[in-house]
């Protein structure tokens, strides 16, 4: 019997401090406080590479419920003293296109990788209407691609849902210890055949963990 995926509601963030590192200091300081009060599975915080935003923010929950109840927290946190820039709501599922993909809460507990890429991504219409074959001889294609090219050996991806329920359809959210490789395996990912159908990847978000 195939086992049941439990959902993952994610939620990833960016802010804009009008106080230096006043907002940063007390998600920092709160942080364990924050993820019991708002019953997150976890909370991690990135300086942001971005102009338009200081800091980036990544925090998952097995309800959304949760999610509400850390943004009213953040709120609380950040009144007065910045703006929230970006917010991207979305569900983790395993992917359709992979058969033994880890469990994503194991894979996020044990990271402590050092940079956060994390964007909104839409596909064409047309790539719906495919038949799931084609679909997956296209996406094996570009899994391959990433998984065997020789500058892809810490990146960890986690692709998450949000079919009506944001903006986008997809989150993709990935964890690095550098951003040089990120940037040769996402040029090598330009020759796939899949890109025909992206619409829709921006504004990407990247960060340095605190």
């Amino acid at each position: 019997m195939e086992e049941k995926t439990s959902e993952l509601y994610m939620l990833i963030f960016s802010l804009k401090e009008s106080r230096q590192e006043i907002i940063k200091k007390s998600l920092e300081e709160n942080k364990d406080k924050i993820i019991s009060n708002s019953g997150l599975k976890h909370l991690n915080i990135y300086e942001s590479l971005r102009g338009d935003a200081d800091i980036i923010g990544w925090v998952s929950a097995d309800d959304p419920s949760n999610i509400l109840s850390f943004l009213k927290e953040l709120k609380t946190i950040i009144d007065g003293k910045g703006e929230i820039v970006h917010s991207f709501h979305s569900i983790y599922q395993r992917s359709p296109y992979l058969k033994n993909s880890l469990k994503i809460e194991d894979q996020i507990q044990n990271s402590r990788k050092k940079y956060i890429i994390a964007y909104p991504m839409s596909k064409s219409n047309d790539w719906y209407l495919l038949p799931y074959e084609e679909r997956k001889r296209i996406m094996d294609e570009h899994i391959r691609t990433a998984m065997t090219d020789p500058n892809n050996k810490d990146i960890l991806s986690y692709t998450t849902y949000s079919f009506g329920i944001g903006d986008q359809e997809f989150v993709v959210i990935y964890e690095t210890d550098s951003l040089y490789s990120w940037m040769k395996v996402t040029e090598k990912l330009r020759e796939v055949e899949a890109r025909k159908w992206i619409i829709k990847e921006t504004p990407i978000l990247t960060g340095i963990r605190i």
